[in-house]
Order: C-alpha cells, then structure tokens, then sequence
C-alpha cells in the first residue's frame, strides 16, 4: 500500500507550502536585516576587517570542529547502549550534518533534528532516535543557563556590564529558564495529557493524537528511560555541552585578537554569554540570519566598541558556519548515497 507524505491529508492537498511561508517570510526578514548592517556599516569596511583574518580562519573552524564534537559525546552518553559499537565519528558527521541543514533551512532549527533522527534510523528506532534527540536539546539549552548565569556575573563583579545590556540579560535567561524548566517538565509528566488538553481546543490537533496516542506514550515511555540513566551520565552529557559553549570563548578571544581588540576571558566570556541568550530566545528564526549579526552588533557597541568591530565578528562566524555547511552537505551527500546503496543491494 503506498504511504501517505507527510503532511498530506489523504485527498492529495498537500499544506506544506503554506506551511513554509512564515519560515521563508522570517529568513527574508533577517538577510534584509542582515543587508541593512552591512550597507549602515560599510560593506568596505567590513571586508577590509575579514580579510585580516587569513590563516587564522583555520583555527576558527578547528574550534567550531570541537563544539560539535563535544555535543556528539554527549548525545553518545545519553543514549550509550542504543550507541555501543556505533564510531563516535559517524556521530560526529551526522552533527556536522545537523549543524548545516540547521544553517540552511529554513526549518527554525528542525532540519538538523530531522537528519540526526534520519541517519540513525538503522542504530535506533524512531521512538528511541526522538527521544535521545529531544533530551540532547534540552541538555544543550539547559547548559546554556548557568553558562549566562556565569558570564552575567563576572561581568558585573568585574564591573565592566554595560547598563543597557542588563535588562536584555535577565530577559534572556528569564525566557531560557523557563523554556527548558517546561520542556523538561513535558518531557517527564508525559507529552500526551498536554498535548490532548490543546486539543480540546483544535479538533485536527485532537484528531492527529488520538490516531497517534500509542506512538505518542510510548515516545513518553522512552523519555523518562533516558532521564533515569545514572546520574553520572546525565551530568557527562551537560559537561560536554558546557564545554562547547566554553569553546565559544575561546573563539570569541581569538576574533577579537584577530580584529585588533584584544580581551581577556572574563569578557569574552561575557559577550559570548550575552550572545548564547540572544540567540537562544530567537531560537525560531530559522539559521539566526540578521539575529546572530545583530547581536554581535548591538552587544559589542554597548560595551564601548565601534559597530564595524561588532559586525565583524557576526560575519566571520557566519563565513564559518556557512564553510561548515559546505562540509555538511557533502557528508550529507555520501552518507545518503550509501544508504540507497544499500536499499538497494538489499532489494536487488
């Protein structure tokens, strides 16, 4: 029997095209934004700052290299015996995979979840890849918290947090908190009573999990396996997220040694800090295009430095980000290409 595509309704009326208009409506928005800095800046100006980088852009990705693959190892911890025998490599591609569809689609972050849950189709099953998947996320956000928590508060011991940036601060690790307080907490109490109580209110919602409700207990029954794993475990995978968000500081020092203002870790990791919140409450823009750039702007400027300095270094990562999507669609590429490969030895 052939199977319906996802999001079809069964008549041939597909809505997934109506569906992606908000997402293509906000990645416009932000390469507007995105164009507007750099034309408010000075394109000129700005190409004159990347071309000091060089060499140095090297050591950019190599650092970018190590965030991933540390958020590998904790996606490997979480779910060790579903991963036992699976080479940390092939975790680590399918991350760069993740990290490139991400950057990419616009999906608001969903494509990159949608390809790691693809590429270990093989290793785990749909409920098992979804629910490492989702408790990953949340670990990955849930370190971003006392990663804010400490940069907010070296920067106002050192007495250098900029008065105009302070509201935005708590705003961020306000909204933070309480987005992964309630995911976690949807995650443990069950998604299906929450998602039933909407609902009430939405009769296709309501139909779609009462045709779903299985798939979705059992979802429910994966999820709290995992967050009963050995304490030790869970607080491996969050050290390993929050020491890819420490390599962030590290980057942060060497754009700004690169670009001719040269800070000290403490304000780095501030402004990585600050940077981490930002994006973390504009987690829905789709790739953090005109976000992420803006940021870095807005940031640095209150901290006393020109625009062209904070523009800079949004620009640079985004050249990186852009490099390792490359990377990610050829890995993409080959990975894909062996598995229909192997469907169809197996069908031959």
């Amino acid at each position: 029997m052939p199977m319906e595509r996802p999001g079809g309704n069964g008549n041939g009326n597909d809505s997934r095209p109506l569906r992606k208009i908000p997402r293509i409506a906000l990645v416009l928005a932000g390469l507007a934004l995105l164009v507007y800095l750099l034309i408010a800046t000075g394109i000129g100006t700005i190409m004159s700052q990347l071309s000091r980088f060089g060499w140095w852009f090297l050591a950019i990705c190599a650092l970018e290299a190590s965030w991933l693959f540390f958020q590998a190892l904790a996606w490997r911890i979480m779910q060790r015996e579903q991963f036992r025998g699976v080479p940390l490599l092939y975790l680590f591609n399918v991350k760069v995979i993740s990290d490139a569809l991400n950057t990419l689609l616009p999906s608001a972050n969903l494509g990159g979840e949608a390809a790691r849950l693809y590429f270990t189709g093989g290793i785990l099953t749909r409920k098992e890849g979804l629910a490492g998947i989702m408790v990953d996320k949340t670990f990955e956000y849930g370190a971003g918290i006392p990663f804010m928590i400490l940069g907010f508060l070296v920067a106002w011991a050192g007495g250098y947090f900029p008065t105009p940036l302070i509201l935005p601060a708590v705003l961020c690790l306000l909204i933070s908190l309480a987005g992964v307080l309630g995911f976690t907490g949807l995650q443990l109490k069950g998604m299906h009573p929450f998602l039933a109580a909407i609902g009430r209110f939405l009769p296709p919602l309501r139909r779609l999990i009462e045709e779903k409700e299985r798939q979705i207990r059992g979802l429910g029954v994966h999820l709290v396996r995992l967050y009963r794993v050995p304490r030790s475990r869970t607080l491996a995978a969050w050290g390993f997220h929050f020491l890819a968000r420490l390599t962030g500081v590290l980057e942060t020092i060497l754009i700004m040694q690169v670009l001719g203002h040269p800070v000290g870790f403490s304000r780095a990791l501030f402004i990585t800090a600050m940077v981490a919140g930002i994006n973390t409450v504009f987690f829905l823009m789709p790739g953090q295009w005109g976000v992420a750039e803006g940021s870095h702007l807005f940031i640095l400027s209150c901290m006393g430095y020109t625009p062209v300095v904070g523009l800079s270094m949004g620009i640079i990562k985004r050249v990186r980000k852009l490099a390792f999507a490359a990377l990610g669609m050829l890995i993409y590429l080959r990975y894909r290409n062996a598995r229909a490969g192997g469907r169809r030895e197996r069908h031959g």
